[in-house]
């Protein structure tokens, strides 16, 4: 067998154009065939010192030895690197002026608060996890090391986004060449979604460097790996699953290249060994970490049931859609999954149970309906090739508003790329049997996001890939096209053109993507008091992007009632409840407001379907109950402070309610069993020690009810009901003596 100029094994068109005939394409240097780039597509590799390697010794069993391929000069790589990191760093820059800038959404806000817990000592953590934990504890690190701040992050990011590029050129020298691998890191270097995901609060970088470096452990052909690289491959992939759970099918391809390849047995089986024991490495640690603290062997997450589900159930979109109406953060997700599952099952679940509900549920609607599902996976897989950046929180189109470099790169989108990739392919297709890992590669990971459920960040390792194919074929092309080769170019073009076409229907809407992240940024700055005027601003700006958005809706009212406005909140709860009659918090809120201005019979309408839709929300029952009180039905409220008592036996609040109620239907020695239980629990408890007051008082114990009158008026001056309380037992006990 030949070996090509990179090491690979040489394809059928190159062995034919070594043979005699008309159509060769070649010339004779000294004895050495020298083929040229019109004979052999992808040969944008060096020729120069092919006559060297292919008359070295031979290997055991007279295969050819591997030579490494000619890569990018340091100070090109060098270039390559300085070139992306000035990039991000303009980047950051320019979006360090928005608002925005300083705030964690989403997945950012959890793993702060996740890595802020192992700074401060908790390593190990408690249960299995839920989300990919590399990331966490790498951040974890940099706040022990260099603080906490965002542009600390932002920045550190930046700098493994640069080494992204540069590693990925190094890598694509070994497929397609030297000038095709520099194009490659550079595609890398100014593609927007890229700087874009280096910029964000999140581990999409990681995810990126990961992806990059198992690209560049496997770029040498299987006969060139030591058992040293075979084990960085294998680590490389541990660490990207450890960011990215579904790139663990990236195994299969892996092996599959190992079985292919033409080796001897026994060095077949130490490669596959290889290989796994480094990616074995990496994930069993957190195997044993999740056994050890959440009673389940699992060597990444427990979320592969609710992301399965999520992603092909019935009536699913191809993103996200949400197990609870109205709810999108890991840790609802988390908690809704948990919840629910152990509703229909109707006990405690352990996160291996929790996940195989979710699979086995996710089935069962499978099977149900088949085609169904089908024409869901062809959407899905669409909408993982679709130019339009579906975003979970943060869309790219948003901090281009901020950013005018992002604005210029803007044009360079997926869809380009796919097209390149394309036009790539077509033209490299004579060196398939060194690029076909590529292939397989890009084909495996995009099934693994069909599988589950589509977003950008999420498809993203894909582009690497495609960074690598686009690169051969610019080159390539551009070598016809001096050539005037228009019949070689031209189904080329044509497929390129198809593919960019394809990639730029309008399968999603952007104005909703832009919306959502409004909405997101305006629930963020609502926490802070000091920035509700700015939360009003963007939750605004999704209201002009999607007018009848729920958030929106939502968060707009949720701001008014902190403001002291219920009159103006309802209509916007009355809104979301509208388009969200799901949505618990939006009866609980809308309940409260109505309440707050009097309508105390429609407030206990919402309160009442807020607990059928959430029967474990207490905060919602004790407020039902509160309404009921006012509306003198105090068997009603009675039976919700029950209820939450069952659950929290413990519930201050639902104690001091149920001695309200108890004393409004004459049980008033019961009642006073109540605060004395709650007063135990919180000795400082005003309302308690008014009611209790008031309940004695009733009963003729003026002396026993005249301390817990004195103690609420200290312990709240401004009290006017303890006051009023305390001068009327004194007036009494007074005209008694």
């Amino acid at each position: 067998m030949e070996i090509d100029s990179t090491g690979w094994p040489a394809s059928p068109a190159r062995n034919r154009a070594a043979q005699p005939g008309p159509p060769k394409r070649a010339s004779r240097e000294g004895g050495c065939l020298c083929v040229s780039a019109a004979a052999f597509p992808c040969a944008s590799m060096r020729v120069k010192g092919a006559r060297r390697r292919i008359s070295q010794p031979t290997a055991a069993g007279g295969r050819a030895a591997f030579v490494p391929p000619a890569l990018p000069r340091t100070t090109v790589l060098a270039a390559i690197w300085m070139l992306a990191f000035a990039i991000r760093c303009l980047y950051l820059w320019q979006i360090a002026h928005a608002p925005f800038y300083d705030l964690r959404l989403g997945d950012a806000d959890a793993y702060d608060a996740w890595a802020r817990r192992i700074a401060a000592g908790d390593w190990i953590g408690q249960g299995v996890f839920y989300q990919a934990p590399l990331y966490p504890y790498l951040l974890a690190l940099l706040y022990r090391t260099l603080g906490d701040g965002v542009t600390i992050v932002r920045i550190v990011q930046a700098m493994f986004g640069a080494t992204s590029c540069a590693l990925l050129a190094t890598a694509a020298a070994s497929f397609v060449g030297e000038t095709p691998a520099v194009i490659a890191g550079v595609f890398l270097a100014v593609y927007p979604p890229a700087i874009f995901l280096d910029g964000l609060l999140e581990k999409s970088a990681f995810v990126t460097f990961f992806t990059v470096l198992l690209l560049w452990s496997v770029s040498m052909p299987p006969t060139g790996m030591t058992a040293r690289r075979w084990l960085g491959a294998g680590a490389a992939l541990g660490l990207l699953v450890l960011t990215r759970e579904n790139a663990l099918l990236l195994m299969l391809p892996l092996l599959l290249w190992i079985v292919l390849v033409p080796m001897p047995r026994r060095a077949r089986s130490r490669a596959a060994a290889a290989l796994a024991v480094g990616c074995l490495a990496i994930l069993l640690p957190v195997g044993v970490r999740n056994l050890v603290a959440g009673g389940g062997f699992h060597l990444t997450t427990a979320q592969f049931g609710p992301n399965f589900y999520i992603g092909n159930h019935t009536g699913a979109s191809g993103t996200y859609d949400s197990l609870t109406v109205g709810h999108g953060s890991a840790a609802d997700e988390q908690a809704d999954a948990r919840r629910l599952a152990e509703q229909g099952a109707g006990r405690p679940l352990t996160a291996s149970e929790v996940s195989a509900f979710w699979s086995n549920r996710a089935w069962s609607e499978i099977r149900a309906q088949p085609m169904a599902w089908i024409r869901l996976l062809a959407r899905k897989a669409a909408l993982t090739f679709n130019a339009a950046e579906i975003a979970d929180t943060e869309t790219l189109d948003v901090y281009a508003e901020w950013s005018s470099l992002l604005r210029a790169l803007r044009p360079f989108d997926f869809g380009v790329l796919l097209g390149l990739a394309a036009l790539g392919t077509v033209l490299t297709a004579s060196s398939w049997r060194r690029l076909w890992l590529l292939y397989a590669i890009a084909a495996t990971y995009a099934a693994s996001v069909v599988l589950f459920y589509v977003f950008a960040r999420y498809r993203f390792p894909i582009a690497p890939v495609l960074m690598i194919l686009a690169a051969a074929g610019m080159v390539q092309a551009a070598r016809l096209a001096a050539g005037r080769q228009v019949r070689r170019l031209a189904p080329a073009l044509a497929a390129a053109a198809g593919a960019v076409v394809l990639a730029h229907l309008p399968l999603e809407n952007a104005r909703a993507s832009r919306a959502m992240h409004y909405a997101d940024i305006g629930a963020a700055m609502a926490k802070d008091p000091n920035r509700a005027s700015q939360a009003m601003e963007f939750y605004q700006r999704a209201l002009g992007e999607a007018p009848e958005m729920p958030a929106a809706q939502f968060g707009v009212g949720t701001l008014l009632a902190r403001m002291g406005r219920p009159s103006d909140a309802i209509a916007h709860y009355e809104s979301t409840v509208q388009a969200w009659p799901e949505y618990n918090e939006a009866h609980y809120n809308l309940g409260l407001a109505l309440a707050a201005v009097g309508r105390q019979q429609e407030s206990a309408e919402q309160l009442q379907e807020s607990v059928r839709l959430r029967p474990d929300d207490v905060e919602a029952r004790l407020a039902l109950a509160k309404v009921m009180i006012g509306l003198q039905r105090p068997d009603l409220a009675l039976a919700q402070y029950e209820d939450t008592l069952a659950r929290q036996e413990d519930n201050v609040k639902a104690l001091v309610g149920s001695g309200v109620a108890l004393t409004q239907l004459g049980r008033s020695r019961e009642a006073i069993e109540r605060y004395l239980r709650a007063l135990k629990l919180t000795p400082d408890d005003v309302e308690a020690h008014n009611n209790l007051g008031y309940t004695l008082a009733t009963e003729g114990r003026l002396d026993e009810a005249l301390p817990h009158f004195e103690r609420a008026l200290a312990l709240n001056p401004d009290d006017a009901n303890a006051r009023r309380n305390l001068a009327q037992a004194r007036e009494v006990l007074r005209w008694q003596r």
